[in-house]
């Protein structure tokens, strides 16, 4: 391949980017190479068959169709190609800027300021304004952008002191200039609570002495973003205070829409992520408090990503909602949200998680209808489906089936190398107390109390609610 940086950076276009790009190279303004829009047609040529290999892009080959007859020159190639690299480079920056009419603005303001052109001044400036008050949310670039306005309305007056409004102009740029600074500030704290919260680390998050006093001092209780991220910093440093969970769920109801979409989504999870805190210290109280979190996720629209559910939030959802008994709710749902799910994955969580409702719901010919003929390539829907399957044939009395799946299971987790040896003891232990309980009955009952000491004795044994809830239902 004669050029690799060049040929990755224009299979990133799509086809309708690389006619933009042709239009762009055919601007005399914009490039006066006319080897480097050559040369673009022969790559754009190939990789609209799409199916390139690197043998098409061969030194000698793009030589021969850019200069037919001419002798090879690989420095002389080189050079159109690195060209040709840097206007691709300058073409996505100018299709950044038309995508943030923005910080186009921003510029013209700073232009026109220079300039001295104070009518063209004036209307550049009500134009940011627009854009500022259509923003969604007042993110910190919502505050970066009210501080760049500001500053350069204040460069302006700076220039004679003695101006009328000077001070109108500073206060506003300092202001702006502290919430930004500040709202960035908490979102990286955050994230290094984050982290921390996964790996071991020494390093920390330093800030200025008197900060976490200063930003509580009143001064800034109009930046909404502020207060809520200061929510989240609590609720990570001491979650055994509950009052700080609280708090943030009723920032997050009163600010939603003072909040952009990615930082509202944030806070959301991180209140999800201390429900499931609570819940795996035994808190099943918090199982309904999470479902109205996913359901207000919901209502503002932020439970998609890029038009998207990643498939951990579709099956979180699904499981917390059947915690409670929210089926019709989940069957609703599992329909409503499936065809945004991930292509590749798409029909493997849609069925497991429909097989997972009927299992709930005690609809045992459904869930056998949609699992039994069905093998995922995906180990963790795999080891699932087995186990849905399994439960589903104890309650329907499929002894027969249940056995037959019990030794595939066996085979298939003694064969499989990529699941943890964690992970086959856990389901094996599932397996062996689930077949001796296939054979118990109420006449027993010194058999049925042994059993269930050995599960509650074995640290690590899957559905072990599940099969103490038989246990039960054998003793009653």
């Amino acid at each position: 391949m004669f050029s690799e940086k060049l040929i990755t950076l224009l299979q990133t276009f799509s086809k309708p980017e690389l006619n933009r790009f042709r239009k762009y190279l055919q601007s005399p303004y914009l490039n006066d190479l006319p080897e480097a829009t050559r040369l673009f047609e022969i790559i754009n040529e190939t990789l609209r068959k799409g199916q390139s290999s690197p043998a098409d892009f061969e030194k000698q080959r793009v030589w021969q169709q850019l200069f037919p007859g001419k002798k090879p020159d690989d420095l002389q190639l080189r050079r159109i190609a690195s060209d040709l690299t840097h206007l691709a480079l300058q073409f996505m920056v100018a299709e950044a800027r038309q995508q943030d009419p923005l910080s186009e603005a921003l510029e013209m303001q700073q232009l026109l300021g220079k300039q001295e052109l104070k009518k063209h001044l004036a209307g550049a400036e009500r134009q940011i304004d627009k854009y500022i008050n259509a923003s969604v949310g007042k993110s910190s670039q919502y505050y970066y952008a009210q501080f760049k306005k500001h500053v350069q309305a204040f460069n302006q007056a700076s220039k004679t002191v003695s101006t009328t409004g000077y001070m109108d102009r500073l206060l506003p740029a300092d202001h702006y200039l502290e919430c930004f600074y500040i709202v960035q500030k908490l979102k990286f704290y955050v994230g290094w609570l984050h982290y921390r919260g996964f790996r071991v680390t020494d390093e920390v998050l330093e800030v200025i002495p008197g900060f976490w006093e200063y930003i509580r001092s009143g001064k800034f209780a109009d930046v909404p973003i502020i207060s809520v991220y200061q929510k989240v910093i609590a609720c990570f440093t001491e979650p055994e205070q509950e009052e700080h969970f609280w708090n943030l769920v009723a920032d997050l109801e009163q600010f939603a829409n003072d909040l952009p979409e990615e930082d509202l989504r944030e806070c959301y999870q991180t209140a999800q992520n201390y429900c499931a805190l609570k819940i795996n210290q035994g808190r099943t109280e918090y199982y309904a408090v999470f479902f109205n979190l996913i359901k207000d996720s919901i209502q503002w629209g932020i439970l998609l990503e890029n038009g998207q559910i990643s498939e951990g939030v579709f099956k979180n959802t699904v499981t917390i909602a059947l915690r409670i008994n929210e089926f019709d709710w989940v069957e609703q749902f599992i329909q409503e949200y499936a065809p945004y799910l991930p292509t590749n994955i798409r029909e493997n969580a849609r069925t497991f998680n429909l097989a997972n409702l009927y299992s709930h719901q005690k609809k045992y010919d459904k869930v056998i209808e949609l699992l039994r003929d069905v093998e995922y390539n995906d180990i963790v829907y795999a080891l699932g489906s087995k186990l849905i399957l399994l439960r589903t044939y104890y309650e329907s009395d499929e002894y027969l089936a249940m056995d037959s799946l019990i030794d595939s299971f066996k085979i298939f987790l003694r064969r499989n190398k990529v699941i943890s040896k964690n992970l086959k003891r856990d389901y094996s232990n599932f397996l062996v107390f689930l077949k001796k309980l296939s054979t118990l009955n109420s006449s027993h009952p010194q058999a049925i109390e042994k059993l269930k000491k050995r599960i509650l004795e074995t640290p690590y044994t899957g559905s072990k609610k599940w099969l103490l809830e038989r246990i039960e239902d054998i003793q009653r």
